[in-house]
Order: C-alpha cells, then sequence, then structure tokens
C-alpha cells in the first residue's frame, strides 16, 4: 500500500516544533536506548515478617511498590521514608534498606531492571540511588489488578511499562546525568558488553574480555575498575545473576536446567553462586515469588 500525506498544510498553521530528532538528536538518541525489562507484578498481604530485624538487605533489581493499605518504613543511610497507603515508591536495585513493618498490609510490587548499553544498568551504580516516592495513587483502580479473574494482556502489559517509565522520570529527574555519565564511562567497554551478552555464562573468563578490549588481563581490569567503578570479575557475576534471576522467575525450568544454560559445572555450584548473592536457594525464590 503507497503511503501519500494529503494534509492540507494550512492545518499546520501555527505550529512549533517542541521536540525533533534534529533539535534534540542527543536527548532523543539516549531515550530511545533506555528500556525497561520487567520481571513481574506481584501482589502480597504482608506484616511484621516483612521486617528485616535491623539489618540492611536489597537485591540486584528494581521495585516499584504500590502500598494499598497499612504503613511500612524503609530505611536508607539515616532517612525514614514512610510507605503509606496511595503512594508509589521506586527502591532502587543494589540498594540495601532496613525494612520495617509493625501492621498488616497490602501491597502491589514490580520487580524489573533497565538497560541502557546491552546488559548494563545504569541506575544501578547511580550515586544518589535511594528510596523515592514516584507518584501517588487512586488505589481502588489498582485493586482491580489484583481480581483473580482479570486477564491481563498486551495492552495492559504496555501500559504497566508505560507508567513505569513515567514514575522512574518523574523519582529520578537527574537521569539525563545517570545516562550521561553512563555514556561517557561505559560507552569504551561496548565489544566487552556485546562479548559478554553474546557469550555469557559461568565459563565466560576475563581472558576472552582482555582479549576484546585489546590489552592484557591486568590492563583491562584496571581500566575497566576505572571506568565503571567496579572490577569486571564484579560485573560478570552482576549480570549473570541478573539472568538466572529472569529464568528463575520467568521461565519453568527445573533448576538443573538453568544451571546448564547458564554453563555452571552443575546444579550445586549454581545453587551455591544463588544462594551467597540472593539470599535463599533459587528453588526457595521461585517459591517465594509463586506463593508456595
Amino acid at each position: 500500500m503507497r503511503l501519500t500525506d494529503t494534509t492540507d498544510p494550512s492545518a499546520h498553521a501555527g505550529m512549533r516544533t517542541l521536540v525533533s530528532d534534529a533539535g534534540a538528536a542527543r536527548e532523543t538518541g539516549l531515550a530511545e536506548k533506555f528500556r525497561i525489562h520487567l520481571l513481574g507484578m506481584y501482589f502480597a498481604r504482608i506484616g511484621p515478617e516483612w521486617s528485616s530485624g535491623g539489618k540492611l538487605q536489597g537485591d540486584y533489581l528494581h521495585h516499584v511498590d504500590i502500598s494499598l493499605s497499612g504503613h511500612r518504613q524503609v530505611v536508607c543511610g539515616r532517612q525514614v521514608h514512610d510507605l503509606a497507603p496511595g503512594q508509589i515508591w521506586f527502591l532502587p536495585g543494589n540498594t540495601p534498606v532496613e525494612r520495617r513493618c509493625d501492621e498488616p498490609c497490602e501491597v502491589l510490587f514490580f520487580k524489573f531492571n533497565c538497560e541502557w548499553l546491552a546488559g548494563v544498568d545504569p541506575l544501578l551504580d547511580w550515586p544518589g540511588r535511594a528510596p523515592r516516592l514516584a507518584a501517588t495513587c487512586d488505589v481502588p483502580e489498582w485493586r482491580t489488578w489484583i481480581d483473580p479473574k482479570r486477564s491481563i494482556g498486551v495492552a495492559d502489559l504496555l501500559g504497566i511499562r508505560g507508567r513505569l517509565l513515567a514514575w522512574l522520570a518523574h523519582a529520578v529527574p537527574e537521569l539525563d546525568e545517570v545516562v550521561s555519565r553512563h555514556l561517557a564511562s561505559h560507552t569504551q567497554f561496548t565489544r566487552v558488553f556485546d562479548l559478554i551478552e553474546r557469550e555469557l555464562g559461568a565459563d565466560l573468563r576475563l581472558k576472552s574480555l582482555a582479549g576484546a578490549y585489546g590489552t592484557s588481563i591486568e590492563a583491562f581490569s584496571m581500566a575497566f575498575a576505572r571506568g565503571t567503578g567496579m572490577s569486571p570479575k564484579d560485573y560478570l557475576t552482576r549480570r549473570l545473576n541478573q539472568e538466572a534471576l529472569q529464568l528463575v522467575i520467568n521461565t519453568d525450568l527445573r533448576m538443573k536446567e538453568v544451571a546448564e544454560k547458564l554453563r555452571f559445572a552443575d546444579e550445586f555450584y549454581f545453587s551455591r553462586f544463588f544462594k551467597r548473592l540472593n539470599g535463599c536457594s533459587p528453588s526457595a525464590y521461585r517459591s517465594s515469588l509463586r506463593g508456595g
């Protein structure tokens, strides 16, 4: 079918350009590459067992919490944040917090990660990361999402993704600066990140990454740590755990199959790796998110 614009030019009389690729090429380029990967949407009835007992705890996944009833608190640094009904909070990953809860609560929450470069989440190392109020909401509207009779389709998921982006933009107004800083420090390792995404597995070695960078292992490790703020080994561990979480949460693969897919020597080594990073076995983690 031939596409032809037959709009009369007079229809655009008085038009003023606010944003265009020509006038904001850098900004639109950054925005187009920024992605949200939703790992799951969950509902929970919780109480004092949600409290962390004074300990600082967290994980590698970002959370958005919608409080439907009850009052909770999270403590980050010396700041206490009250999570009240009708509030939507962004709880960034890689940010341990103390959790406090003394009463029954209902919460709808999302687990997700972000991406700018392939596999690189700029919000995991953002220096200003902390719990932030993202929005307020109509509680009855969100209660319709927990109706067992409700079916969730493509349009619903697209809407959720759009809301998550809007909430992030509100909670992190300095997102342009965060992504730009990542751009400056990470693009020199684009070939390394590309290799990691192609070959990600427990058997991927620093020698291969250094080869992609074009230097010795020692020189590569120093450059990577200086440019990204973490060692290549720590980054590989984080990235492998992100993929493990995705497979544990969103597939029905047996743990032996997950271990094989990620090229661990066997299921035992995979389970030990997962528990060290996430606090429990992969089977227990999956069970906790599926209500048993």
